[in-house]
């Protein structure tokens, strides 16, 4: 049995059962329906091509092929005006935005040099008042030498002038006494 089946093998074309020869009658007739079904679709095909081909000519011949693409031309013409009005726009816009900047820009300056003006104004006369009061201070330092002079000046004109007192006073009682005697 094995050698029957090896033997079937080697021969595809001859059926060896019932199954394989439905199979091989049944691939038979796909084959037929497969072909019959692609030349459908192939004149299918070429119906469609020629009745677009139709089309177009009719298209062309009427000029809306044509009109279409004028159209689209025309639109982006259009279209790249308004772009170009706008870019002519922003530009005028950058412009005066940077005339603004270059505006702000030289007022910053002015306030600037002015600022530095105040500080050096502030700094020379911070260094006056420092000055005047290092003047100040040693002229304290004099008035308190002074004052300290003067109070024992005083001190001493007062020790005199008490001593004075006691002379007059002593004076005075002797020219009394003086008077009385006489």
């Amino acid at each position: 049995m094995r050698i029957e089946r090896q033997s079937k093998r080697f021969q595809p074309n001859k059926p060896s059962t019932i199954a394989q020869a439905a199979v091989a009658l049944m691939s038979g007739r796909m084959k037929e329906a497969i072909s019959a079904e692609l030349l459908r679709i192939e004149a299918e095909h070429s119906a469609r091509q020629a009745e677009a081909e139709e089309i177009r000519s009719e298209l062309l011949s009427r000029g809306d092929i044509q009109r279409f693409w004028d159209e689209k031309l025309n639109d982006e013409k259009n279209r790249g005006l308004d772009v170009e009005r706008l870019y002519h726009m922003e530009a005028k816009n950058l412009e005066e935005e940077e005339i603004n900047q270059d505006k702000l820009y030289t007022e910053y300056l002015k306030e600037k040099s002015a600022m530095d003006c105040q500080k050096q104004l502030l700094l020379s006369l911070k260094k006056e008042v420092d000055e005047i009061s290092e003047k100040v201070a040693s002229e304290r330092v004099i008035y308190i030498d002074e004052r300290l002079v003067v109070q024992n000046l005083l001190k001493d004109l007062e020790f005199k002038l008490e001593e004075l007192l006691d002379t007059k006073s002593t004076l005075e009682a002797e020219k009394e006494a003086l008077q009385i005697l006489r």
